[in-house]
């Protein structure tokens, strides 16, 4: 286990792992809209992308955050690695 995430509802709570090599994306939603959470690791630097995305045809798709969990700035060189969740593929 790298990654740990939990979600919790009317039935309880529940709790996924992902390793680093495939990272862990979490979807919460309602009826206006979702937010999409994915982390992944990357020459041992943590990344998270954040994103507000259509649900059933709600909402908007808006970045709100792509980059180091830790909140360090990326070192040149690196910007690549926090553009998107798929750049970690």
């Amino acid at each position: 286990m790298y990654f740990y995430g939990t979600a919790r509802g009317n039935r309880g709570r529940a709790t996924r792992c992902g390793h680093k090599d495939d990272g862990i994306e979490t979807v919460a939603a309602s009826c206006q809209g979702s937010v999409v959470v994915n982390l992944w690791e990357e020459k041992g630097v943590d990344f998270a992308h954040v994103e507000l995305q259509l649900w059933q045809g709600a909402g908007t798709s808006k970045v709100l955050f792509c980059g180091p969990i830790s909140g360090k700035e990326v070192k040149h060189g690196e910007e690549r690695q926090a553009d998107s969740p798929e750049s970690h593929s």
